[in-house]
């Protein structure tokens, strides 16, 4: 399972008040267990997260480095036998020497057991993504990931799950239509990762100018679910997002889509895709400015699950879940782990930001608002927690790229980690 970020919509500032949440989940409870944050102003630390066993990876896509001032990193930290509270840092992955291109790298991270993967440009300033194996201390990439054709600018999403890597690339080009979008995806070799092309290329037909496929990706088993966030959908552009299953060969070629989902209410722009995540048979697909009765930009997730006759061509929700009273942009990230989703919020009071952990009902995912929040201890406006979102074996992981929201001077970003509690 992975979840990727939304594309970028902008930044606003305000003032709020701080809060913190221990939300009851069915008979669980999360409280947060560790904190890591950044050491420069506008290092967008936190811009994504990924948490897998007992590491955690931030990215950073605006850090400063000794290789062109501000090309980006990201870091890796460990849980010594699963003790959060003594998270350590063990790994900064940085762009190689020859890059000349601020900005980017660790714009997308995963992970995956000891496998993560680092999206960012190479020397020549091409969509690259950077694998590594447990890595230590400044640690270099164990495989390049490229692609055969023009990749057509940055990679917003990256998932990973075991053996396979699938990567967004929303604004490339599909012969002359522009920012249609693309996903890549690499299968390991037997002989473990090395530098090398796509296994795959994704795609769906009736590709149109801008429609974004690729607004965020992910994995799980044999399914690749994308979202493509700008799709019209009856005439609107309400965006999609599309399923692909690996075929009984494998992932070789260029592949088209199982399904196609949709919001069976969406609204025009409301941003469909822009986050997406698979478990088993289930995908959540954000829709952070879909309008919720009277409320513009409120957001919602949308669940879809597989009927029991199999995946149709085309498919509306099972469930679509929002935040009750609050909720501003509800699924600008999402993260879908079993029977729990967690999903960001991270213009909710004054841009402080929170997150809400939703759990499925015994009779499976129904409509309505059962989401409890959760937020950082030492939340503030404007620190925009919930920017980025990860959950993997009973922890979740939370960026929030504005902290300390309360100085605008010493916005260093931050990344929070929350874990199950018997309390």
């Amino acid at each position: 399972m992975k979840t990727t970020l939304a594309l970028t919509l902008g930044l606003l500032s305000l003032s709020a008040y701080a809060q913190s949440f221990l939300p009851r989940v069915g008979g669980e409870t999360f409280q947060q267990v560790a904190e890591v944050t950044g050491t420069q102003v506008g290092d967008y630390f936190g811009y994504s997260v990924a948490v897998s066993g007992n590491t955690l990876v931030v990215g950073a896509p605006n850090a400063p480095d000794d290789v062109c001032g501000n090309c980006g990193a990201a870091y890796v930290y460990t849980a010594p036998d699963g003790d959060w509270a003594g998270l350590t840092q063990v790994a900064t992955l940085t762009p190689p020497a020859g890059q000349s291109i601020p900005g980017g790298f660790g714009y997308p991270v995963a992970i995956s057991g000891d496998t993560i993967a680092v999206g960012g440009v190479n020397p020549a300033g091409e969509a690259i993504t950077y694998v590594y194996v447990d890595p230590a201390g400044n640690a270099t990439a164990t495989g390049e990931l490229t692609t055969t054709v023009e990749s057509g600018g940055q990679i917003n999403g990256i998932a990973i799950d075991g053996g396979t890597v699938a990567v967004s690339m929303p604004y490339a080009s599909i012969g002359t239509q522009r920012a249609a979008g693309s996903v890549f995806v690499y299968v390991e070799p037997l002989g473990g990762w090395a530098n090398m092309t796509q296994t795959a290329q994704l795609a769906f037909k009736g590709v149109e100018d801008i429609d974004f496929f690729g607004a965020s990706v992910g994995v799980s088993g044999r399914y690749i679910a994308v979202g493509a966030t700008q799709v019209k959908v009856g005439g609107l552009e309400q965006g999609a997002a599309y399923l692909f299953v690996e075929p009984a060969a494998g992932w070789s070629g260029a592949q088209l889509p199982t399904t196609e989902f949709e919001a069976s209410n969406g609204t025009r722009k409301a941003a469909f895709g822009a986050s997406i995540s698979v478990s088993g048979d289930t995908v959540a697909i954000g829709a952070p400015d879909e309008t919720v009765g009277s409320s513009q930009d409120k957001g919602a997730v949308y669940m879809f699950t597989r009927p029991s006759t199999g995946w149709p061509t085309t498919m509306t929700e099972t469930a679509e879940l929002t935040a009750g009273t609050g909720g501003s942009v509800l699924g600008w990230s999402v993260a879908l782990s079993g029977q729990t989703l967690v999903a960001g919020a991270p213009f909710e009071h004054a841009y402080q930001g929170f997150a809400y952990v939703f759990s499925e009902p015994s009779g499976g995912w129904q409509n309505g608002a059962q989401g409890k929040q959760i937020a950082a201890s030492d939340g503030a406006a404007n620190d925009y927690f919930g920017y980025s979102v990860s959950f993997s074996g009973g922890m979740i992981a939370a960026g929030a790229i504005g902290w300390p929201g309360g100085n605008p001077l010493s916005e260093d970003g931050a990344a929070y980690v929350f874990g199950e509690s018997s309390q």
